[in-house]
């Protein structure tokens, strides 16, 4: 037989029980748990990307795949190649080249160039287009002979029998000129061209060269028949050739040192 009874527990107490906690309650500490791993895929990615990123600059910018080692220069006969091939810096990536600045050194080293292209060839190439000012007439001061643009502008001094088949204009006054200078205006250089180009085909005789005294504006023709012609370069070149025209039909007998067109409507010869 059981017998069950309500514990006591003020008469436990006094008898010394509840002086101590169980110490399977009270004194064992939990065991922390482990944090288990979870594998981050945004992480991953972000560290595959910032390594792709490095690599591929170091591939572009640090590698020697992309050293320019061919340069090719087309368009010139004013300038040297080798000259403009010197503007290119050595060891130079493709892909970091400044090419405005290149171009701008380019036109600014030599007078005779009016333009520059540069353009990109990968891996290590780079082609460059120039542009020259196209040589219109010969400039000589003095000793010195110059070409000189459709624009006025002097290009550079020629030596030698270059610029044989263009006309040629002679300072009398010797005045020193440098390239890049804007010595006449294009309208001079028109003019000229146009009677040079015409005046054997309308007069049968040969121009030899243009004389500049003064101005601009009064040129004198010299021409191998023994006199030269006095125009003016602000009125028609054609017009004035037509004047003259007239007089060696009528007068060419008589002129021994000057025929003068410049006044419209008139002609002087002497």
């Amino acid at each position: 037989m059981v017998r069950i009874r309500k514990t006591d527990y003020s008469r436990m107490k006094s008898r010394g029980f509840g002086q101590f906690r169980n110490p399977s309650l009270y004194n064992s500490r939990k065991k922390p748990e482990r944090k288990k791993f979870h594998f981050s895929f945004a992480i991953f990615k972000l560290v595959l990307f910032v390594a792709v990123l490095i690599v591929g600059a170091y591939y572009l910018f640090l590698s020697p795949i992309f050293i320019v080692k061919e340069i090719l220069v087309e368009g010139v006969s004013l300038v040297s190649k080798e000259d403009v091939v010197k503007m290119i810096p050595k060891n130079q990536n493709l892909l970091l080249m400044d090419t405005q600045k290149i171009i701008n050194n380019i036109i600014a080293s030599h007078s005779e160039v009016s333009d520059v292209q540069i353009f990109r060839g990968l891996p290590d190439a780079v082609k460059i287009i120039i542009l020259e000012k196209d040589g219109s007439i010969v400039w000589q001061s003095g000793e010195i002979k110059y070409l000189v643009s459709t624009q006025g502008e002097v290009a550079r001094q020629i030596k030698g029998d270059e610029g044989v088949n263009l006309p040629v204009v002679i300072d009398k006054k010797n005045v020193p000129v440098v390239a890049g200078q804007k010595i006449v205006s294009a309208n001079f250089i028109v003019f000229v061209k146009n009677v040079f180009d015409s005046f054997f085909t309308e007069t049968n005789i040969k121009p030899v060269n243009f004389e500049i005294n003064e101005t601009t504006f009064d040129v004198n023709l010299v021409t191998d028949a023994g006199f030269y012609i006095k125009m003016n370069s602000l009125r028609s070149s054609k017009k004035q050739i037509d004047n003259l025209k007239l007089v060696l039909a009528s007068k060419r007998s008589e002129v021994r040192e000057y025929i003068d067109l410049r006044i419209d409507g008139w002609a002087y010869y002497k």
